[in-house]
């Protein structure tokens, strides 16, 4: 077996096909620092570190960044093993030391089920995990925004942020433990605040709302009052979003995850049209 820290043309291919597995994202990242270790790369990764194996068996890599404040680990093989369990936690153990007072979030392709049982055993992981699909929207494939419904649609208020609050909890019934958005309105009012966001009402009623993540391409929350469910305004607010990301944020591709525990939401996307990607799991490592 051979580990390679310096990448060369090949391997950095390869490791791209791979981390898009996971995520999209951590493919067309991994470029901009798969060769420039421990040092500022540009303004929202200011740590990398990448190390390839190959034993002509199999390879994979092991990629690690410091992502908008955001610790992360990447570990994508070929074929699933627990060959490598021993190597992989070093490489944690030293990411880890080299940004101290942080744990990172450890993302694998989700059917990698030896590895992950595997690592789980050589780790100390939070019991809890989190599994998802990429879902991708591109210009070519996008019908456009139409509001056939004739939805209401109007920006962040403050004095409606309990009503956003009580919408999320009713519409994310898949979530366990179950959210408690109402609980702490203050912290969703300031994670709403700064990114493109879009409330939807019909008749004067909340019906759903939507907003995109920091990068301003992820659609980070969509959600339908439960009421309005099932009846073609969620294609709306969905298509409204995508519309955004393309025509107000200037990207071309609008992106967002779907929990694998989300059957509905899983299928919704799917009859949309927005075709499926990358398939994660993720796992946090304990203080």
């Amino acid at each position: 077996m051979k580990i390679t820290s310096i990448l060369n043309q090949e391997q950095i291919s390869k490791s791209i096909e791979l981390l898009n597995k996971i995520r999209t994202d951590e493919g067309e990242l991994f470029p901009d620092y798969v060769n420039d270790e421990y040092r500022k790369i540009n303004r929202c990764i200011v740590y990398g570190f990448a190390r390839f194996f190959e034993d002509g068996e199999n390879c994979g890599i092991f990629a690690s960044m410091m992502y908008y404040g955001i610790f992360r680990v990447f570990v994508a093989f070929e074929k699933d093993t627990d060959k490598y369990s021993k190597e992989l936690a070093e490489f944690i153990n030293l990411v880890k030391k080299e940004n101290p007072g942080r744990s990172p979030c450890v993302h694998f392709i989700a059917d990698q089920t030896k590895l992950i049982g595997s690592m789980r055993k050589t780790m100390d992981f939070d019991e809890g995990f989190y599994a998802s699909n990429e879902f991708v929207m591109d210009k070519e494939h996008f019908k456009g925004f139409v509001n056939d419904m004739q939805l209401e649609i109007r920006p962040y208020e403050l004095d409606k942020v309990g009503d956003y609050a009580l919408l999320l909890d009713n519409s994310m019934t898949f979530v366990s433990p179950p959210t408690n958005f109402q609980g702490d309105t203050a912290g969703l009012a300031e994670k709403i605040w700064g990114n493109a966001f879009s409330a939807f009402y019909k008749d004067g009623d909340l019906a759903g709302l939507y907003w995109l993540d920091n990068d301003s391409y992820t659609i980070d929350i969509i959600a339908v009052s439960p009421e309005y469910q099932r009846h073609g305004y969620g294609g709306i607010i969905l298509s409204h979003a995508i519309d955004n990301v393309f025509t107000v944020q200037k990207h071309d591709a609008a992106k967002l995850y779907c929990v694998d525990w989300n059957k509905k939401g899983y299928a919704f996307y799917k009859k949309f049209g927005m075709i499926e990607k990358g398939h994660t799991y993720s796992m946090n490592l304990k203080e």
